[in-house]
């Protein structure tokens, strides 16, 4: 693998995952439970899992898989799928705000190594916000937010207005991300030069992997 010039990474599952607390407050009164948080971060990636599996779905839009997503996520949480906890999850903003375990220091470990860092998120677009309140503030060089950007992964115009931001060509940056259907496609249809998979759970056939993004200095290193 060669020596990329700037990292870019995802978001939900990759820095940061739903703040149990705020989720808790959505779906409680709804279904009358709330996961631990351990629970909750286990199942945001066999949710992300299941939706690889179904792939069919995401072709027909946003508006048809992440009711679908947010139903398995649920699921995965020992919860209900009920539909208007589903329904006040698609709307709610501010959730994705509990950083993942080594994100930061991962992170900032890989800005201190020389690299540029950028964010590429399919998020709401309040992306910027909400890493600021995980403890990310003032980190990234860029981020870049789907709805502000209007364009979603695995389209690989998003990337193009990361790189052309951070002024890098393709072959001179690598996505880290916890999907091979958003994340892997889109990043390879970008002409990225890796993709590195944050898959702490081994759901995943691929390689490179990291459990967490504290291990991603480990692979640049290499």
């Amino acid at each position: 693998m060669s020596r990329p010039k700037a990292i870019l990474f995802d978001a939900g599952g990759t820095l940061v995952t739903m703040d149990p607390a705020r989720f808790g407050d959505i779906v409680e009164p709804i279904i009358g439970s709330r996961p631990t948080p351990e629970v909750m971060v286990e199942a945001h990636y066999r949710a992300m899992d299941a939706i690889t599996r179904n792939s069919h779905l995401v072709t027909r839009g946003a508006a048809t898989w992440w009711p679908w997503w947010l139903g398995q996520y649920l699921e995965y949480s020992g919860l209900e799928a009920h539909p208007d906890a589903v329904a006040e999850l698609s709307v709610s903003h501010e959730l994705w705000r509990a950083p993942l375990p080594g994100a930061l220091d991962g992170v900032q470990a890989v800005k201190d190594a020389g690299f540029q860092v950028a964010v590429v998120s399919n998020a709401d677009g309040t992306v910027d916000k909400d890493l600021a309140a995980a403890g990310f503030s003032d980190l990234f060089d860029v981020v870049i937010d789907s709805t502000l950007a209007g364009v979603s992964k695995p389209d690989p115009t998003i990337f193009t207005i990361a790189l052309e931001a951070l002024g890098v060509a393709p072959e001179e940056a690598w996505y880290v991300g916890d999907s091979a259907l958003f994340d892997l496609q889109g990043a390879r249809a970008a002409g990225l030069s890796n993709f590195v998979l944050v898959d702490p759970l081994g759901l995943q056939d691929y390689q490179p992997a990291v459990a967490t993004v504290g291990e991603l200095p480990g692979l640049l290193d290499g």
